[in-house]
């Protein structure tokens, strides 16, 4: 089955449907998944089950002259320790997460250059960057000002690497000045 991506050409495009939208999501929780799959977590290791076992030994008084509090307290203590924790850096990922997708982007519809929020960026649409901006999504460099057609790309949040990579037009694309761009609407599979 071949799939096809409507560029510029929200009229005729059905990918709505076909692929998934822009949005950033880094969190390991939600509200409902977070107790059960918190505890999981705490329990994969074998120190925890140890002590759980050790805990619920000692509900049996006929082989323990110990309380049960003494025991229960500090893993429960420890318990919620950590699952506070796992919550605020889960916190913390969601509101970069936010962050991320609410970013104002460039993007060119209909030959006219409109803001809108990162998440909402679809396949097909042209995103305008400038100089020093932060690349949204994937993307196909169609045009530049430079007069070679070539792009400077900084990818160190991505591997690290500090040196720019050089991108170039594809040769098909080479002289078409902006405004041609900003209209053109064109199916690729």
């Amino acid at each position: 089955m071949k799939r096809f991506v409507y560029i510029n050409d929200d009229e005729s495009s059905p990918t709505h449907g076909l692929y998934c939208d822009n949005r950033i999501s880094n969190r390991k929780y939600t509200l409902f998944n977070f107790l059960p799959k918190n505890l999981m977590e705490q329990f994969s290791r074998f120190m925890n089950q140890y002590f759980l076992l050790i805990a619920c030994l000692q509900l049996w008084s006929l082989i323990t002259p110990v309380n049960p509090a003494s025991t229960w307290g500090p893993l429960i203590f420890i318990f919620a320790v950590s699952a506070t924790k796992e919550a605020w850096d889960d916190y913390n990922r969601y509101l970069s997460d936010k962050t991320a997708n609410e970013k104002q982007v460039w993007i060119v519809r209909k030959g006219i250059k409109q803001h809108i929020q990162a998440q909402d960026i679809c396949v097909g649409n042209l995103v305008w960057l400038r100089e020093n901006d932060e690349v949204p999504c994937d993307l196909v460099l169609i045009g530049t000002s430079d007069p070679q057609g070539l792009c400077y790309v900084e990818t160190a949040a991505l591997d690290g690497e500090i040196d720019l990579k050089t991108r170039v037009i594809p040769s098909a694309c080479t002289g078409i000045d902006f405004e041609l761009l900003h209209k053109i609407k064109a199916r690729c599979y």
